[in-house]
């Protein structure tokens, strides 16, 4: 379990800067060696105690109008998410590419008209609520779906912190949800499983205290590239893991 630990660490710290990405990155990366079901418990799971942490110091930078929207939005379309991953986790593999590519597609045509173009105006509403929509059922079946609802919140949400405090409370409530249903109808939780999310606590503090310092460094016109840089990073991840899969 030590490469658990490691890939925690890392991808903590980063989604302590920019409000996602533990299970967006992490759980392609985790799958090559624990495979996925254990991977999305272990780092959903542990991702809960960060949430728990981000919200509990950053709650007043909390949009609730935009939350309660992303939330009425995402919430319902999850029993899709989770029907689909019933349906068609022996084609996993697939999935994996779909879902990279097109967060790959997605982040690449942003980076390139923001940090290219110097274009700094928000996606076509098309783009934005097609990336929401899928978003939504890819939360439901992997809790990966952040790459993609992020489109739609960063049209919406332009300060930094206001942008992490808000998401980081999505990803709490849409993954408690998602927990209930691993543990009660999928029985991905055992005990070996508990308890090293338990022994990652002290990992997850201080990968929050590092991710904090690297958040209040960074300009916050300077933000939606470094999310979309972290979405880029997060599709490339999911395509590897697809072709792995084949492999």
């Amino acid at each position: 379990m030590a490469v658990f630990f490691i890939v925690l660490f890392i991808v903590h710290i980063l989604e302590s800067v920019a409000g996602f990405g533990s299970t967006s990155i992490g759980i392609p990366i985790l799958a090559l060696a624990l495979g996925t079901e254990t991977s999305v418990a272990l780092l959903s799971g542990s991702g809960l105690i960060l949430c728990l942490v981000v919200a509990a110091t950053q709650y007043k930078k909390i949009q609730r109008r935009e939350l309660l929207i992303i939330l009425a939005a995402v919430i319902p379309i999850l029993p899709v998410g989770y029907l689909l991953f019933a349906k068609l986790r022996l084609v996993e593999w697939a999935l994996r590419l779909i879902m990279g590519s097109v967060v790959t597609m997605v982040a690449a045509r942003e980076i390139w008209r923001r940090i290219i173009r110097k274009d700094s105006s928000d996606p076509p509403k098309w783009l934005v609520y097609s990336a929401f929509a899928i978003g939504a059922i890819v939360q439901g079946m992997f809790s990966m779906g952040g790459a993609l609802i992020n489109v739609y919140a960063l049209t919406r949400i332009r300060d930094k912190g206001s942008f992490r405090a808000t998401m980081v409370m999505v990803w709490l409530i849409t993954n408690t949800i998602s927990l209930i249903f691993r543990v009660f109808v999928l029985h991905s939780y055992t005990r070996t499983i508990w308890i090293n999310i338990l022994y990652s606590i002290p990992l997850i503090f201080i990968a929050f205290f590092i991710g904090n310092k690297l958040h209040n460094k960074i300009p916050n016109e300077k933000f939606a590239n470094l999310v979309y840089l972290v979405q880029l990073v997060s599709g490339l991840f999911s395509i590897a893991g697809g072709i792995m899969l084949i492999l």
